[in-house]
């Protein structure tokens, strides 16, 4: 047990914002001996716990928002119900690596034996269980291990190949090979060294070839009101619109774009519409507004202000589960207290914004920058470069807003387009299509900035076919289960 939670601490201090991500390549070798020879069962309990000590710690700025944060601005619930919500998102998060481990008690026995066989078998097997842990109404990718990567330019281009799983199958691969030679009598620490030799060598040169970072032909401003989570959902509309003049005071023929939510009321509705629409005409202001829409439909979206308000408007596909959409209701029904603003309907497409004289562009909210699938769909649609509008006003902690904005870093490889995060209180900032953070704003101050992007038509690997690395890691796992020989009976 001590090792699962030595390798679950290990992975959590190489995530960004934490202590290294050099940790990465050895974090899982404390989890894979403390599995060596266990029943299923046992395997599948020590990979839970595993899982649950990385998820608690690198997610632990989580922790004072949902006993500190929530109850003081809705008053729904005490802080001690918070404790137990946090403790129950690491449960749900840790759960789909239970399967991990009986899958792994169950055929590592066969698949040992051949070393060969056990490189490939044991990445295949995590990164399936990875993809899993991301899909549904309850999936999240935070936490991956190839988060701790984010500032390995070289590594990280290979994600145009084969998304962040591809870094994960090779973060597993790694560490079960580190774990095959420290298993071996005549074990030297020299080849670790010459491992990581080469994996830090072939970082270092294409980092050094990538191509020199462009001037942008597009300028954008990105609004950072800095409005603390006390204030934001107690504010008046008019005082967040003197804000919003205030932050554009002498703007004119430009494009700004505010963060998520910058008015908590539907403007379109209200006469700040037509405000807005007055300074954008006067000024020749693209204004791209979040506020939410409460109709026979509600949606968290942003909305084009170009003269008028347009109908151009992307509404948030995917919504954070508890707090903007209660997932399972049948299952989960206990837990609407965690409501924030209201319940949301999900956006039905992709948005790209298509604006006179302006490359199309494609916008997403909040922690939608962590599903690699809306920045694929995105660009599929047309986008040349791509835009993350959030909050983030809820954490205490810079932890939490490295780890958001290390996102784009990968969904910008992942599509080569320059990506752009606009945040309430930080972190704002741009990352261009080789995922390096190029500009950012100190956060935590009210401020403007202009940005600029290159607009770029370019699609990968990775955009045309997405994960396919879960069908090889399939194709993998049958292979090396077949011809393995089958020995005893794994429960025996």
């Amino acid at each position: 047990m001590l090792l699962a939670i030595l390798s679950g601490l290990l992975t959590a201090l190489s995530m960004p914002g934490f202590l290294s991500g050099v940790l990465i390549w050895f974090s899982l070798i404390p989890l894979l001996k403390a599995m060596e020879r266990r029943s299923p069962i046992w395997c599948g309990f020590l990979s839970f716990l595993y899982f649950y000590t990385h998820i608690s710690i690198s997610f632990y700025w989580v922790f004072p928002t949902l006993t500190e944060n929530f109850p003081e601005v809705f008053g729904r619930f005490p802080g001690w119900v918070g404790g137990i919500v946090f403790f129950l998102m690491g449960v749900i998060e840790a759960l789909p690596f239970l399967g991990f481990g009986i899958l792994y008690g169950i055929f590592s026995k066969r698949v040992r034996r051949n070393p060969k066989l056990e490189l490939f078998f044991v990445p295949s097997l995590y990164l399936l269980f990875e993809y899993l842990r991301g899909i549904g109404d309850l999936g999240f990718t935070g936490g991956r291990l190839s988060d701790a990567l984010y500032k390995n330019l070289g590594i990280v281009q290979l994600a145009s190949i084969g998304g962040t799983l591809l870094l994960v199958f090779i973060i597993v691969f790694v560490n079960t090979l580190f774990y095959i030679l420290v298993k071996r009598r005549s074990f030297k620490m020299l080849y670790i060294f010459m491992v990581l030799g080469v994996v830090y060598t072939f970082d270092a040169i294409v980092g050094w070839y990538l191509p020199p970072p462009k001037s942008g032909s597009v300028e954008i401003v990105a609004l950072q009101p800095n409005i603390p989570t006390k204030v934001k959902y107690n504010v008046s509309e008019k005082e967040l619109l003197e804000k919003f003049t205030r932050l554009i005071q002498g703007l004119q023929n430009t494009f700004v774009v505010t963060p998520e939510a910058f008015f908590m009321t539907d403007i379109s509705k209200t006469r700040t519409k037509e405000t807005l629409e007055r300074i954008s005409s006067e000024r020749n202001l693209k204004i791209l507004v979040g506020f939410p829409t409460f109709g026979e439909r509600k949606y968290n979206q942003v909305s084009l202000i170009d003269g008028k308000l347009s109908s151009q408007q992307y509404a948030k596909v995917k919504l954070f589960p508890f707090v903007e959409k209660l997932p399972y209701p049948f299952i989960f029904r206990i837990f609407s207290f965690l409501k924030a603003l209201d319940y949301f309907d999900s956006g039905k497409e992709y948005t790209v914004f298509k604006v006179e004289n302006f490359p199309p562009f494609s916008v997403q909210i909040c922690f939608e920058s962590y599903f690699s699938e809306i920045s694929r769909e995105e660009v599929k649609n047309g986008a040349s470069f791509l835009i993350v509008v959030t909050n983030d006003g809820w954490f205490h902690y810079r932890t939490a807003l490295i780890q958001h904005f290390s996102q784009i870093v990968f969904r910008a490889v992942e599509t080569r387009r320059d990506f752009l995060q606009v945040a309430n209180t930080g972190i704002t900032g741009k990352v261009d299509r080789y995922g390096r953070i190029l500009k950012i704003l100190k956060p935590g101050e009210e401020a403007r900035c202009t940005f600029e992007v290159s607009p770029n038509d370019e699609r990968t690997i990775y955009t045309l076919l997405g994960d396919y690395m879960v069908y090889i890691s399939l194709g993998i796992l049958l292979f090396c289960i077949l011809i393995s020989p089958s020995g005893k009976s794994p429960f025996s």
